[in-house]
């Protein structure tokens, strides 16, 4: 049985945050590979002494050598998977058409959307979710039952809540998951430079732009773009 290691993350992800879309992320690789990037991340950081947590809202412009090292290090790993689900126009959901009323069912949903294609029969997975609030418990519990009731085969999986600061592929995943969010959002009236350029970068070596829903078969950076419907109420 193969372990494989998957790094989640999430961006305006809660109802009524203000943000104009929602966006999860998942960073997928075998558990060995996990130690491997781990560690070189980690080198990484000391080789451009730099010492805080690694997140998307942190950037700072004398830290490019590194983000660009970071990107590269993604990219040029071919053992790695990263899959992001874009929600649009996240004020058109109709949780009481479609979710029995629930933004937590929504949520879970949009979370087995991200995760389903790095799930394969016979494998043993190990999900990291960064810490958020005291409903922990709840949210790894609720996710692996998502999983297991979409897939047709026992699934061997846990969930795990962490402290992002302690895992730096949470703190990687972050960073990806910032910048999808931030190519795909309509309300941001003052662009950072610092943004940009990650953004542009990492463009520049998949070939793609964020904004762009991947192939289903797309493996190593899969965006989905998830619409919701209009609602016909009157």
């Amino acid at each position: 049985m193969a372990v494989y290691k998957i790094f989640c993350d999430e961006s305006c992800h809660l109802e009524h945050d203000g943000a104009d879309i929602m966006v999860l992320g998942a960073l997928h690789c075998s558990a060995e590979k996990a130690v491997q990037l781990s560690k070189h991340i980690k080198w990484l950081r000391h080789n451009h002494n730099f010492k805080p947590e690694l997140k998307w809202n942190k950037l700072h412009k004398h830290q490019w050598p590194l983000y660009k090292d970071l990107i590269d290090l993604v990219v040029d790993s071919a053992e790695v998977r990263f899959k992001s689900t874009v929600v649009l126009n996240k004020n058109l959901l109709d949780h009481h058409q479609y979710n029995a009323g629930s933004h937590s069912d929504f949520y879970y949903k949009m979370f087995y959307y991200t995760l389903r294609d790095f799930l394969n029969k016979g494998d043993d997975y190990r999900i990291y979710l960064d810490y958020m609030d005291t409903l922990g418990a709840e949210k790894t519990r609720k996710l692996c039952e998502v999983l297991q009731n979409h897939t047709p085969w026992q699934l061997s999986v846990t969930a795990t809540i962490v402290q992002s600061y302690e895992v730096q592929l949470i703190q990687l995943c972050d960073l990806l998951i910032g910048a999808v969010a931030y190519r795909n959002r309509d309300d941001i009236e003052c662009k950072s430079p610092i943004k940009l350029k990650f953004v542009e970068y990492l463009e520049s070596r998949l070939g793609y732009p964020l904004d762009y829903a991947t192939p289903p078969w797309e493996e190593q950076f899969n965006i989905f773009r998830f619409q919701p419907r209009r609602s016909n109420a009157k």
